[in-house]
């Protein structure tokens, strides 16, 4: 029997016609045998040797190309070195995640793409978390000419890989999962689910998710089956391809979390009403159903649309595990159709015998039972003593045996909270087990699962009491279910006392806030007047998820739906209508997507209800009226229908006219640019003390650093400028995004008053807002003796941005200073006259930390 996974590939490498291959397309694809596998990640296992990796140091994959992120894995595990996978996220809370795990990690090295680094370093410099050792896939798939080195040897009880949770946000807790572990669950799972040397698996789950990796690549691989592969956003981009391969390849393996199962009727009941189908799915021994809360009517619908084309009820296969597990603990028996339990609701209390009714009582909840334990992999029920309840009583779930891990990587707090005195590990689930099946009823921990990913409240309580100008700001975050949707969803219980009319752009700001930091969509947010707490102050949020399922809250639902339509009616009149074909056009896709039809032609599409996931369907909707013109990405970059039709006219061929940026006025010799001997930048650091004291400044204004940074560099160019109005273009809200800073300072009586107006927020719309790429190709050459300003973070601004700025005030933060870097066009530029600009801005910036009280006026020039 193998007794690592690193012998495993070396066995599945003499299978040459069996491999992975990756989907691309309905008739696109590429075979990687497990033998290029195998010698690929040899070679890149070499490169990371002679690049300073050294056995036991952790590797941060993050990855998007699922070829790259296997070969660099394997890689990994053939060096000796321990894998880490996350999944790659681009909003902010998914960035930190990154960097406080690399934090977490003893000698961390990630393994990604330069963009992807940019957007870590620029958060890591704004954010003081500490920079990580990085490894451009690129150069490391690169063909290798050096010396293959020896494999590394390792022992069955050596770490394979670290499985950090699928959440955003929250405290980051890394299972490990040694080769012994994880040999034991594939050994189970490859018993339980039959799988042989003939299936053919087929998957779209990430391989950063413990579903996809071990279930879809290490289990298939040991079988010595082929597995094929899909990219998750090509599921999400066309779902209907999920199921034409399974059909091509005749698939026999295939698994889906609950909101993939109802996300692909959706697109299936669409695509049959237009088309016929023909598919033989009768080759389909199992679809595991697990990931996320089961539910059993998706499941049934699932089934019932789908057998006229032989797929047997038998096929779906309840499942129920966790990373802590590897994958699995139960999952339903082969041949055997899923079974049912239906228990009174308000019977399901720690210590609660289920009452089972018939499914047509009142006050039945229907549950899936998940199947009967794995061979290797024990369970039992307790109370909160940790002591074992009988049959068919609710309890927590606890779980032992081989494929169990440790406990929590550089965590002996969380792995001590994780087991009982007597070994077993803690779930966090609530369940019963009837005639030896599992059913979960719910959870004894708060997260919420959305869409496969899973949010912590007390993180969403935290960013929309930030963002809020209420007078009270505590709030309570919970799931609840959705039976229209088949899934769980994300509500927020807000403490107001206030009229309802004036709730409804609190509840629209908050929204929109966590959208853009967690990328989340909050679609219930309530105002409640009391908040529920125990009696040592922790937060009851069951009582709220509770309370919304009775339908407490559906009088204050109403209200609210009647005000926003007013508020939607008084908005009509005022909101920017789509102009012309291009602009009217996605304006439809956006209503028949988002299900509303009163928005603004500069709205952001995240903001009012937008999804990666219905980015994708637009995509799809816009490929097929302009073939050929964006990809997702751009509208990641473009979010508003107004942004978004420039880009699509101009990769037509219409684009409008060259985009002119505001510029500042300067004497004409500010523009004699030295031939030689001319440096072309002034740097000025603060230290931890001059920092303090511009930080008690900055509490005395309630004003930020970067807003006095921009209120002395705007100052500073006005002592030099012809004219009174400056305008500076700032990159402080978010990467790549340009906003002008326009500043009348003959109308400005002190310093303060400056900086009060340099942390002004512009609301959506009432500035232009330029993307640094469209300057790149699109922006108008320079004008004699004017200058292009501009103030951000340092890292956000790139070398290779194809448009030059005259003057840059770019800031850099450290753990114990804060270095201001001034540099200059020094092609345009005059070098000691630049000195000069530089040096009011520094003597300003020495006389506002070092004054007892600073109030200084700003005399006209």
């Amino acid at each position: 029997m193998l007794d690592t996974l690193n012998n495993a590939l070396i066995k599945a490498a003499s299978l040459s016609d069996k491999g992975i291959t990756f989907v691309s397309g309905e008739s696109d694809s590429g075979f990687y045998s497990y033998k290029e596998l195998f010698a690929s990640a040899k070679d890149i296992s070499s490169q990371l040797k002679q690049l300073g990796v050294r056995r036991g140091d952790e590797v941060i994959l993050q990855l998007d190309n699922n070829r790259e992120f296997l070969t660099v894995f394997w890689a990994c595990l053939l060096g000796g070195y321990i894998p880490v996978p996350l999944a790659v996220g681009n909003n902010e809370e998914h960035l930190i995640k990154t960097l406080r795990i690399a934090g977490m990690l003893n000698h961390p090295v990630v393994v990604s793409n330069d963009k992807h680094f940019e957007k870590l370093d620029e958060i890591a410099s704004r954010q003081n978390y500490a920079a990580v050792y990085r490894i451009s896939v690129v150069a490391l798939l690169e063909p290798w000419k050096g010396v293959v080195t020896d494999l590394t040897p390792v022992q069955p009880q050596d770490i394979a890989f670290i499985q950090f949770s699928s959440g955003t946000t929250g405290d980051p807790k890394g299972v490990i999962l040694t080769h012994s572990n994880l040999l034991a669950n594939i050994e189970d799972l490859r018993e339980r689910l039959g799988a042989a040397p003939e299936d053919a698996f087929l998957s779209w789950m990430p391989l950063t998710h413990d579903l996809g990796m071990i279930m879809f690549h290490l289990l298939p691989l040991l079988c010595g089956a082929s597995q094929h592969l899909m990219p998750t956003w090509l599921f999400i981009r066309r779902p209907m391809l999920w199921m034409h391969k399974a059909d091509q390849v005749e698939a026999t393996i295939m698994a889906s979390p609950n909101f993939g199962l109802k996300y692909f009727i959706n697109a299936y009941k669409k695509a049959s009403a237009q088309t016929d189908i023909s598919w033989n799915l009768s080759a389909i021994r199992a679809i595991v159903d697990g990931a996320e809360p089961i539910d059993v009517e998706v499941s049934r619908s699932f089934l019932d649309e789908l057998s006229r084309f032989g797929l047997k009820p038998s096929a779906m296969k309840m499942g129920y595990g966790m990373a802590e597990a590897c994958v699995g603990v139960c999952i339903q028996e082969q041949d055997v159709e899923f079974t049912t339990f239906h228990v009174r609701r308000t019977a399901l209390n720690v210590g609660d015998t289920a009452v089972f009714l018939t499914d047509n009582e009142e006050e039945v909840l229907t549950l899936a039972g998940s199947g009967t334990p794995l061979r290797n992999c024990r369970i039992r029920v307790c109370d909160d003593f940790d002591q074992q309840l009988p049959e068919a009583t609710v309890g927590h779930i606890q779980i032992s045996g081989p494929n169990v891990t440790a406990g929590y990587y550089n965590n002996p707090e969380a792995t001590e909270r994780l087991f009982t005195p007597d070994g077993w590990a803690r779930t966090g689930d609530l369940g019963f087990v009837s005639r030896d099946r599992l059913a979960v009823t719910g959870r004894t921990k708060d997260i919420i699962f959305i869409n496969g990913a899973n949010y912590f409240p007390h993180d969403i309580e935290r960013i929309a009491e930030n963002c809020s100008d209420l007078k009270i700001k505590r709030m309570v975050a919970c799931g609840v279910y959705n039976q229209n949707t088949g899934t769980e969803e994300a509500a927020l219980f807000v403490l107001y006392r206030d009229k309802l009319e004036h709730f409804m752009p609190a509840a629209d700001q908050i929204r929109r806030e966590l959208s853009r930091k967690m990328g989340l969509q909050v679609s219930i947010i309530l105002p409640v007047s009391k908040i529920h707490q125990t009696t040592s102050g922790k937060l009851q949020r069951y009582k709220y998820a509770a309370q919304y399922k009775e339908g407490l809250y559906s009088d204050l639902e109403t209200k609210l739906k009647h005000l926003e339509q007013n508020l939607q009616i008084t908005a009509r009149v005022h909101k920017k209508e789509p102009e012309g074909e291009i602009e009217r056009a996605l304006y439809q896709i956006w209503s028949e997507l988002l299900g509303i039809q009163n928005f603004d032609s500069e709205d952001s599409f995240f903001e009012i209800g937008g999804t990666s996931m219905l980015v994708m369907q637009m995509s799809e909707r816009i490929e097929e009226l302009y073939p050929g013109i964006i990809s997702p990405t751009d509208i990641f970059g473009s979010p508003s229908i107004n942004r978004l039709s420039l880009l699509i006219a101009k990769n037509s061929g219409l684009a409008k006219e060259p985009i002119v940026l505001q510029k500042v006025e300067l004497p004409i010799t500010y523009f004699n640019a030295e031939a030689e001997g001319a440096g072309n930048y002034y740097q000025l650091t603060l230290s931890g003390s001059d920092r303090n004291r511009l930080r008690s400044y900055c509490e005395k204004l309630d004003g930020s650093e970067i807003s006095v940074y921009l209120a002395l560099f705007a100052y500073c160019l006005y002592a030099h400028s012809t004219e009174s109005t400056i305008t500076v273009y700032t990159m402080i809200d978010s990467p790549g995004w340009l906003i002008p800073f326009i500043a009348a300072i003959d109308s400005i009586d002190s310093i303060g008053q400056l900086v009060q107006l340099a942390g002004i927020k512009e609301k959506p719309g009432a500035a232009i807002v330029h993307h640094i790429g469209d300057l790149a190709k699109n922006a108008a050459g320079y004008t004699a003796g004017q200058a292009c300003c501009y103030l951000g973070y340092r890292t956000w601004l790139q070398k290779e941005r194809g448009f030059e700025f005259d003057l840059m005030l770019e800031i850099e933060d450290f753990t114990d200073t804060t270095v201001l870097l001034f540099r200059y066009n020094a092609s345009r530029m005059n070098s000691p006259l630049m000195r000069e600009v530089f040096q009011g801005f520094a003597d300003s910036m020495e006389v506002l930390i070092s004054a007892e009280e600073v109030a200084f006026g700003l005399a006209p020039q």
